[in-house]
């Protein structure tokens, strides 16, 4: 089971640290993409169905972290595989109810929707009304415009 820590990572790995010390705690990477356009860098752990993104913009330092694993947790609460409803009633419990829901549907991908909890730099990513990715970074100061890294 892998513990979601919201504003905070995953497990022991916290937001903010760079790639070299994400591949000390896991090992190699199944694989490694750099996009030059957007400066971003993200590396994939498809045995852990985890995904780790660092930005250039702020040093190369972990920002966002994406996972499929049904065994996830948030608060002692899983959430991928649930339908929107169910999704929506866990958050609500959790004390996240301030949530935007976007029809990102496209001819490729039919069905899709994704739900943002900005106050938690949270994204989740539903296909056919059934949750496949839960995406979250740190928290964020809005007048800095720049992320909180934890301790």
């Amino acid at each position: 089971m892998q513990k979601i820590k919201l504003g905070t990572g995953i497990d022991d790995i916290k937001f903010g640290i760079g790639p070299n010390e994400l591949v000390k705690q896991l090992g190699e990477p199944t694989e490694d993409e750099m996009s030059e356009d957007d400066g971003l860098a993200i590396l994939h752990y498809d045995e852990k169905n985890l995904s780790f993104g660092f930005s250039k913009e702020y040093g190369f330092r972990l920002l966002s972290v994406t996972i499929s694993d049904e065994d996830a947790q948030i608060e002692e609460v899983s959430l991928i595989g649930s339908s929107l409803q169910e999704v929506l009633d866990k958050l609500e419990v959790l004390g996240i109810s301030d949530i935007d829901i976007e029809d990102i549907s496209s001819d490729e991908f039919p069905n899709q929707q994704l739900v943002t909890a900005f106050e938690f730099s949270l994204n989740l990513w539903f296909d056919n009304d059934e949750l496949a990715e839960i995406q979250w970074g740190p928290f964020w100061d809005n007048e800095k415009d720049e992320p909180l890294w934890p301790e």
